[in-house]
């Protein structure tokens, strides 16, 4: 796999400039950061998903060597976990996150935000998770496209500036999936409402790819089928699951050649976390 090098020092030069404009525009320069809350730190947000992305791997892989079906499914779960933040429940007698009301416990809202009717059903208090540090790759990749999303669109913004921020958030898209939180009124009252899409104008090979849901969905919903699965003691088959689980969170790590060209780049259907993490480091985001 490999990455489109930088052109020439004048990119670099620009690129320097960029992420001092980011810096600022996120307030992460040092007289800032004192100041911010930690989920306000993007850089360490990332570094966050990535390590939560080497430890799904572990887990994978531990789950395709397991001696038995119960601890393969006990290394899905760990995969589970760092995909949403939390057990599936599956794994032990506890319920968990399989059965979540998903948009009240890890997507940053309280239901105030909603029609009065909607937080009178489920209440305002405040998230189950509160500091997205504690969300697992999900939930940490939403909070960290969220703060350079609006970078990316400002059409004000430094060209280098606003392509890098472009290319992380297109890459981490491409890993959770292009939908995002909203509202919308159902039976005349506001809720909340998960988007299908950012990108209403993308091509027929987009909707036809799993870039659009998100390659970590597919991890998720393999653990799942892991930890559901009546193996009958079956380990062999459940370690060809877990080395299927194991692929797809490599894709997801790696990203696509989807053009055929030689490289994985970041843009829709090809980069994946390590693209987006190529491109918070040209930003200046974080340390090569």
């Amino acid at each position: 796999m490999t990455f489109p090098p930088p052109t020439s020092a004048r990119r670099g030069v620009r690129a320097g400039v960029a992420a001092a404009w980011l810096l600022a525009a996120l307030g992460l320069c040092a007289g800032a950061a004192q100041a911010q809350a930690p989920q306000a730190d993007l850089a360490a947000h990332l570094q966050g998903i990535r390590q939560l992305a080497d430890e799904a791997l572990a887990a994978s892989r531990a789950a395709e060597q397991a001696a038995t079906v119960a601890d393969v499914r006990r290394h899905a779960d760990a995969v589970f976990a760092t995909v949403w933040g939390v057990s599936s429940g599956l794994a032990g007698e506890a319920r968990g996150a399989e059965n979540a009301h998903g948009w009240k416990t890890q997507w940053q809202v309280d239901g105030s935000e909603f029609d009065p009717a909607m937080a009178e059903r489920y209440g305002t208090l405040p998230p189950a998770v509160g500091d997205p540090a504690k969300l697992g790759i999900v939930g940490r990749g939403r909070h960290a496209r969220k703060l350079l999303q609006a970078l990316a669109d400002d059409p004000n913004a430094p060209e280098a500036a606003r392509r890098h921020a472009e290319g992380v958030v297109a890459s981490l898209n491409n890993v959770i999936g292009w939908m995002q939180m909203d509202d919308g009124v159902t039976k005349a009252e506001r809720q909340p409402r998960v988007d299908l899409t950012r990108e209403w104008d993308a091509p027929v090979d987009f909707w036809l790819s799993t870039a659009d849901t998100g390659w970590l969905f597919e991890v998720y919903a393999q653990a799942l089928n892991i930890l559901k699965t009546d193996y009958a003691g079956d380990v062999v088959t459940a370690r060809g699951h877990a080395a299927d689980m194991t692929a797809l969170l490599e894709k997801a790590l790696n990203g696509v050649d989807a053009d055929g060209d030689g490289s994985v780049e970041p843009v829709m259907m090809e980069g994946g976390l390590l693209a987006a993490l190529a491109q918070a480091r040209s930003a200046g985001l974080l340390s090569p």
